[in-house]
């Protein structure tokens, strides 16, 4: 009788600390969930996080299986923390999507008869992505017409806009700074002149350069 008694007494116990344990585990992943939600905060956030769609390019241009829009940002990712010029650096972005910018700009120039005349050539390349690409809205109020892959004018350079956002839903920016490339979270604090996004299905074939 008395071991009865103490079996049930033990099972009592048992069930008590089984009940304590998923008390105790329910807290923690609480505790988890306010501090990831409302305490901390992440380096980035994505696209996902604003319910905002990603938008992809029909173009695979160089056949990669990556499409235009994708094959921009990792080809500006691919220079981030490189020494370099922004008149190279948009050539390397157009390269790696299968693009060779500086025969399509001079082709351009050509087509058009347009007066070269002492432009640099951050400015002929402004002029053939202005003429040749989609415009978009520069709104920060509507977060989702900034994509990965679109091209922003700065006052020295071009600049491609990130996958990454930060808490309020802004495109981080690669860009260069101080002779290098980066990949930083300050496109609100620009000056930006145009926001673009290169569509080659929308260009003459004729101007298309690989």
């Amino acid at each position: 009788m008395v071991i009865m008694e103490e079996i049930e007494l033990l099972k009592r116990r048992l069930k008590g600390s089984v009940i304590l344990v998923f008390i105790i585990i329910f807290f923690c992943i609480m505790v988890l969930f306010l501090l990831n939600h409302f305490v901390i905060v992440k380096e980035y956030y994505k696209a996902s996080d604003f319910k905002i769609k990603t938008i992809y390019s029909n173009i695979d241009f160089n056949k990669n299986g990556i499409d235009d829009y994708s094959d921009f940002l990792l080809g500006a990712k691919k220079v981030i923390n490189k020494n370099e010029v922004y008149e190279n650096f948009i050539v390397k972005v157009f390269k790696y999507a299968g693009y060779d910018l500086d025969k399509m700009v001079e082709r351009y120039y050509e087509d058009y008869n347009l007066d070269i005349g002492k432009k640099d050539r951050i400015s002929m390349y402004k002029s053939f992505i202005n003429s040749n690409a989609l415009k978009v809205d520069v709104d920060f109020d509507k977060i989702e017409l900034f994509q990965p892959g679109d091209f922003v004018f700065l006052q020295d350079g071009i600049g491609v806009l990130s996958d990454k956002r930060n808490k309020d839903g802004i495109s981080f920016i690669v860009m260069i700074n101080d002779g290098k490339v980066v990949e930083e979270d300050c496109l609100g604090d620009l000056k930006i002149s145009g926001h673009y996004r290169f569509d080659s299905s929308l260009i003459e074939d004729d101007l298309l350069k690989r």
